[in-house]
């Protein structure tokens, strides 16, 4: 019984790193036959049903398996970066209630974790940024349900870490996924731009920065007198 787990497990996962080879180039998961994705995975071509209902299936494991190697490190490096900018004291100024020191900090590690994490697993974002605007409903769903969970975890981190002092949860939730999305969408070209990568995670380190400051900005007027 254990054995046959084992095999089970093998060939699923045979499976989903044949898809992500498979899809690289300019082709969806919806495109890729049975066959063919068996015999890249190196099984009989029979065989793909004893792992997946479907292709729909299968995409959805992918993308629960990028979720849960990267939400956890991002959520746990955002933290430690603000704890260390803490322990040191100010490095920066404070801006309308956001903490533009401490924030940039936090900004530019977890960036740094996430276009790393894109980098080394090309096949997954590609797939992901395609199927997000593909033909299967299911798949778009659980991009999305992907997409706003980062952003939960990053509004969740930026009130409880107070770096943005004022600002209303339901604001920073907002802001939080227009991130969430400007991320996601960017791998690609964090991927094909290799000469350009410094300058695109300089840039999304700025866009970030700068989103929070506005809203600080636009939280203090609408409350001035």
């Amino acid at each position: 019984m254990v054995q046959l787990q084992q095999e089970r497990a093998q060939g699923k996962q045979q499976l989903m790193q044949a898809a992500l080879r498979l899809v690289t180039g300019s082709r969806s998961l919806g495109s890729l036959g049975l066959r063919e994705l068996a015999r890249e995975a190196g099984l009989n071509p029979n065989t793909f049903y004893r792992h997946f209902g479907s292709l729909d299936e299968l995409g959805l494991a992918l993308i629960q398996d990028v979720s849960s190697q990267l939400r956890e490190p991002l959520r746990a490096l955002r933290r430690e970066a603000a704890r260390r900018a803490r322990a040191n004291g100010p490095i920066g100024p404070m801006l309308l209630g956001v903490d533009l020191g401490r924030g940039r900090l936090v900004c530019k590690e977890t960036v740094s974790l996430y276009f790393r994490f894109v980098v080394d697993n090309p096949g997954a974002f590609i797939l992901g940024v395609r199927e997000l605007h593909g033909a299967s409903p299911v798949l778009r769903a659980a991009l999305r349900t992907m997409m706003d969970a980062f952003a939960g975890d990053m509004a969740e981190d930026l009130l409880e870490l107070e770096l943005l002092a004022g600002l209303e949860r339901e604001k920073v939730r907002r802001l939080s996924s227009l991130i969430s999305r400007y991320l996601f969408q960017a791998s690609l070209d964090y991927l094909e731009q290799v000469e350009g990568r410094a300058a695109l995670s300089a840039q999304a380190e700025e866009m970030i920065i700068d989103l929070f400051s506005g809203a600080s900005l636009l939280h203090s007027l609408d409350r001035a007198p």
